[in-house]
């Protein structure tokens, strides 16, 4: 009995002895993450501060730059801050880009055909990136994603081309745009309340040729809602969530793009300002939104997006029926 008690004693210290490299390591190892990370910081602080005393010498020696930028409507910088914020919402809760974009368009009087026309060529880049690296990770079910891809895209060519040729009538076509973002913002705000309580218990969904033509339809006239309408049903149908939402980023890309194609083809005017921000804000934020996304509540992001778009929508309906009165 001793001469166990005297084993466990002698064999102590040299288990913390053993351990003692490990624990320096750990703690060098912090070290280093943190000294890296503080070096990506200052390599992004001094490339900001480059571009921006760059800009500054451009603007004052360099006349007709300064005139291009004069002659550049306001709109144009409207929309690349608002491409910006919605990209960074969009990174923190992994939607509402087209929604809040649509709505943010419509509100600025873009008729809802170049409203959808800028909100698709500005998703491209950014899903083509979210699609491949999804099918890189092998997050994307191949056989889903034929079923869903051919109706997707004839979905959304046959409602790209519907909304084109309407345009004419976009007075009228504003306020259904402006009702169907009125109903995603409700559903956004159904979800961030109960985001807690996830049901499971819905049938297995089968009809899932259907679903693609109806969503990439309803994405091409509202100009948002693949994701919302085609994955919420995808996953409530009891599909494997991570599969679900690569496969469904992979076919928003080629939805886009067809989406955008279809609308290029068929009108005859296309607000490039509001195109060339959006596409150039939401670049700007895609490497910023991932790293801020994990420090803000997607929870409150939620509400605060859909209580905005609810408002905007509601203005923009009571606006037309107050014309009609």
């Amino acid at each position: 009995m001793e001469k166990a008690t005297t084993t466990l004693v002698t064999t102590a210290p040299a288990d913390e002895a053993a351990l003692k490299p490990l624990l320096v390591s750990g703690a060098a190892t912090g070290g280093a993450t943190a000294a890296v990370k503080k070096q990506k910081w200052m390599y992004w602080l001094t490339g900001i501060i480059i571009l921006a005393v760059t800009l500054v010498l451009v603007w004052y020696f360099v006349p007709t730059f300064r005139v291009h930028v004069e002659d550049v409507p306001p709109t144009f910088y409207y929309f690349l801050i608002a491409g910006f914020i919605f990209a960074m919402i969009d990174g923190a809760i992994g939607m509402s880009y087209g929604i809040t974009s649509t709505t943010f368009s419509l509100s600025m009087g873009i008729p809802p055909a170049s409203a959808s026309t800028a909100v698709h060529i500005s998703e491209i880049l950014s899903n083509g990136i979210a699609g491949w690296m999804h099918f890189k990770m092998g997050n994307v079910n191949k056989k889903l994603f034929k079923i869903l891809i051919i109706p997707g895209i004839a979905g959304a060519v046959i409602g790209a081309y519907l909304l084109s040729s309407l345009e004419h009538y976009s007075m009228y076509t504003k306020p259904v745009v402006s009702l169907y973002t009125l109903i995603l913002g409700s559903i956004i705000l159904k979800r961030a309340i109960q985001a807690k309580r996830a049901n499971h218990t819905g049938k297995k969904i089968k009809r899932i040729g259907l679903l693609g033509f109806g969503g990439g339809f309803i994405d091409a006239i509202g100009g948002g809602g693949w994701g919302s309408i085609v994955l919420s049903s995808l996953i409530a149908g009891r599909r494997h969530a991570r599969f679900s939402l690569g496969t469904v980023k992979a076919t928003r890309f080629f939805i886009a793009m067809l989406s955008s194609l279809t609308f290029v083809a068929a009108l005859s005017f296309i607000h490039w300002d509001a195109v060339l921000g959006l596409v150039i804000g939401s670049a700007i934020a895609s490497p910023i939104a991932a790293k801020v996304s994990n420090k803000i509540s997607a929870k409150t992001i939620m509400v605060a997006v859909a209580l905005i778009v609810i408002a905007a929508s509601i203005k923009s309906i009571y606006a037309f029926v107050f014309k009609l009165l």
